[in-house]
């Protein structure tokens, strides 16, 4: 119930400084189609836009709500080939470069970026699930919009198709990726992972015609793991310098490829075991979790997404850990590669 009553939380604040709009995502349209149609306002990556830089200042929380660190993620675009991604955070850094003539490139200083920084990157610029994700033989969506009839929003929980229809509905809410939609506005107010963990988008402005948030806040319960502020987007030339790597710059491999869990075990340098937990309600769960986890070419991890559980209130305590593993980057032809594989977090019976 208190993950329903956020998505009117969404909506409070979802609306501001948006301009009027036909958009249709009430409960006659297919769930579906509901993606189809939000999905050309979150197209960054659009041919027809003018270059564009974006500066966003985070702040991170640590458990008992004290400022713990602050960093600038900065994004800049020419074109669908042109365009690069930095994070800096103290004496940190990370950027990706792609170019015009198909190459990338990657820098990176002191440790790697965490997976909640990435995902600010993602939370911006490619929210929404991919087509692949949205495959009918891949995914079972789940409409959860008439657990709250009177919600503003729209809530639909994207399942993997290993699971049976009648067991993906009576999954808990957000325990698969769930995104929430204004019915009546092309935004994309907010989603969830793991049950928990929200990333919620307000106070949306457009951006030549696409959404844009001004505040994105990555949540775990009560905790705020992550707070951002985003600034006016600003035209850029696209002959500007910041789009050139330097020449410390590593040259990378762009597709993500797909390893074995073996191989991915081979490539851990620093696992973390689960937090401990007072609630009793889970304290003597046991079991085994299976995650896709993306090893970005610095190390560090990408993304992670549930696979699946034997009890599913250990997924969450499941992604907390694997969210600060480190690896080492898997090479192909001697060049970082973006790596997706699979791990398990065991939560074996206690003595």
């Amino acid at each position: 119930m208190r993950r329903l009553m956020c998505s009117v939380v969404f909506l409070t604040f979802g609306l501001l400084s948006f301009g009027q709009s036909s958009f249709d995502a009430g409960p006659s349209k297919d769930s579906r189609a509901v993606f189809a149609a939000i999905a050309p306002y979150y197209d960054f990556m659009d041919a027809n836009l003018k270059p564009w830089h974006l500066k966003v200042n985070y702040q991170f929380e640590d458990e008992k709500g004290n400022p713990s660190g602050q960093g600038v993620f900065e994004y800049w675009w020419v074109s669908p080939n042109v365009y690069r991604s930095t994070w800096t955070r103290g004496d940190e850094a990370h950027s990706e470069w792609h170019s015009s003539d198909g190459r990338n490139f990657s820098f990176t200083k002191g440790e790697p970026i965490s997976v909640y920084e990435y995902w600010l990157r993602t939370a911006l610029l490619s929210p929404l699930p991919t087509a692949a994700n949205l495959d009918s033989a891949k995914s079972i969506l789940v409409d959860h919009s008439a657990a709250s009839p009177g919600a503003h929003s729209r809530c639909i929980m994207v399942v993997p198709s290993e699971i049976n229809e009648h067991d993906a509905r009576a999954l808990p809410i957000g325990i698969y990726p769930e995104y929430c939609v204004n019915k009546a506005k092309p935004i994309l107010l907010g989603y969830y992972r793991f049950g928990t963990v929200m990333v919620r988008c307000v106070n949306f402005t457009q951006m030549q015609g696409k959404s844009m948030p001004r505040e994105i806040s990555i949540i775990e319960g009560s905790r705020e793991i992550l707070d951002a502020q985003v600034e006016p987007v600003e035209m850029i030339a696209p002959t500007d310098p910041a789009l050139k790597p330097p020449p410390d710059a590593a040259a990378v491999t762009s597709d993500k490829t797909q390893i074995s869990a073996a191989e991915g075990s081979e490539l851990l340098v620093k696992r973390v075991k689960p937090p401990s937990t007072d609630n009793a309600t889970i304290a003597n769960d046991r079991g085994k979790v299976v995650l896709q986890t993306t090893i970005g070419t610095d190390g560090g991890v990408q993304d992670v997404n549930l696979v699946s559980a034997t009890t599913l209130s250990l997924a969450l305590p499941a992604f907390l850990s694997v969210a600060q593993w480190k690896f080492k980057p898997y090479r192909i032809n001697g060049q970082p590669v973006a790596a997706e594989t699979t791990v398990e977090v065991d939560f074996p019976t206690r003595n």
